[in-house]
């Protein structure tokens, strides 16, 4: 078998099966592509490292009494061009950073935006329900998780399409030139500017209580938080809350539509949306894995591992091992232990949106089944990302559907902000 290399085309197309051969053959096999990593494929050795992260850091630079010399870490193989906020920090720094955070992620607080996160659906499902033509990644899975973020966060919404587009590309990209790469970290580089930009008059106006104002007002050991630190928190956020929901959101409309039978139970039983949810999340685990640095010498899967190895958590494999999931190529809406899944992480390091996430997902698949119930896709035109080193999903849907009529009145036609707040009936 060839060795394993996240970043090809090859796994791309058939990441399943080369998941299972691992699993069966080798479930912590090494590679040496990236600098040399181990990926681990079975549930339950991948949950233990996301359970254990003194021996299994997630900072991105070392320094071992035994090997002098810094070495490079992180969450991802090989490792991310700019910091990912506490993502890669480790406790206890990571832990203050969370703390600051958590009340913001709660379902108390995500149930509370519900009302909001609805009406943001609608508008995005009224701009095109009268063509009766629709991409699911274009019209719904790209701009629904970034304009939610930056609605949630406290961000302006009219740039939704920027973040979301430099973070799309970054999910998929590739190696490739010296010039594609170049434009990737132009790309990332002007976010984090914009970013950077917004928080001083941010700072001197005194916001609104928002996720953003929470940082910017937070102290840490009696001193504010510098803007470099809120900026890579805040990217970090956007990160983990446009393109992996953007990537799930388009897969999971996928599979029903290849599915009608499944779409006809949801619809006829909403209730089972949250748990169908839940195993799409397993099912398509939508981030391919992260990565984690060994600190102490450990054994994992009988394989011996040494400090400053680096360890790739096939996310994708865990969720579909038949040792955790029976018959884990079926998709189940009604599955007893989906929940389980680690599409979200687990541990001290479990994804902050791992309640807004579903959240969103189930809101508009409830609008979906609700206003576009025969949607029809066009497969040959569907196109996946050629390669998903971060993230596994679609560039393209296209679909169409029986036209119908708008719900929501007093939104201005360019973003989801009310110009009055009177909700038609057929909306409720």
């Amino acid at each position: 078998m060839p060795q394993f290399d996240h970043h090809t085309e090859h796994f791309a197309q058939h990441w399943r099966e080369t998941y299972a051969e691992l699993r069966e053959g080798c479930p912590v096999a090494h590679s040496d592509r990236h600098g040399g990593f181990h990926v681990v494929t079975h549930y339950a050795d991948v949950r233990r490292v996301l359970h254990d992260p003194v021996t299994f850091a997630c900072g991105r630079e070392f320094e071992f009494a035994d090997a002098p010399g810094r070495r490079a870490g992180g969450v991802t193989v090989p490792v991310n061009p700019v910091r990912m906020g506490m993502m890669e920090l480790d406790p206890p720094d990571s832990q203050v950073y969370r703390r600051l955070m958590a009340p913001y992620f709660s379902p108390k607080a995500i149930k509370e935006y519900q009302p909001r996160l609805a009406e943001i659906v609608s508008w995005l499902v009224d701009r095109v329900i009268g063509a009766g033509r629709i991409d699911f990644v274009d019209d719904l899975s790209n701009p629904l998780p970034a304009l939610v973020s930056l609605d949630y966060f406290g961000l302006p919404l009219e740039r939704w399409a920027d973040y979301a587009s430099a973070l799309h590309k970054a999910a998929y990209r590739e190696k490739g030139s010296a010039r594609a790469v170049g434009e990737l970290l132009a790309d990332l580089r002007a976010t984090l500017a914009e970013l950077r930009a917004t928080l001083p008059e941010r700072r001197a106006a005194g916001a609104p209580d928002t996720v953003v104002d929470r940082l910017l007002g937070a102290e840490v050991d009696g001193a504010p938080l510098p803007d470099e630190i809120v900026t890579e928190m805040v990217f970090m956020l956007l990160n983990g809350g446009i393109d992996t929901s953007t990537a799930l959101i388009a897969s999971m409309f996928g599979h029903l539509g290849a599915h009608p039978e499944r779409r006809a139970e949801l619809a006829a039983d909403p209730a089972l949306v949250p748990t169908a949810v839940d195993e799409m999340l397993r099912y398509f685990t939508p981030g391919t894995g992260v990565a984690r640095t060994v600190t102490a010498p450990v054994e994992l899967g009988g394989v011996a591992l040494r400090p400053g190895d680096r360890v790739l958590l096939a996310l994708g494999s865990a969720n579909n091992d038949p040792a955790m999931f029976p018959d884990p190529d079926d998709v189940r809406l009604d599955r007893d232990n989906n929940s389980k899944h680690l599409a979200f992480g687990s541990g001290i390091h479990r994804c902050l949106g791992a309640f807004l996430a579903p959240a969103e997902m189930t809101v508009l698949l409830r609008e979906v089944l609700r206003r576009l119930p025969d949607y029809t896709i066009d497969e040959s035109k569907v196109a996946r990302y050629p390669t998903i080193p971060l993230v596994n999903g679609y560039l393209t849907m296209p679909a169409s559907f029986t036209p119908g009529e708008p719900v929501l009145t007093g939104f201005d036609a360019r973003l989801p902000v009310r110009t009055d707040v009177r909700i038609t009936a057929a909306a409720r």
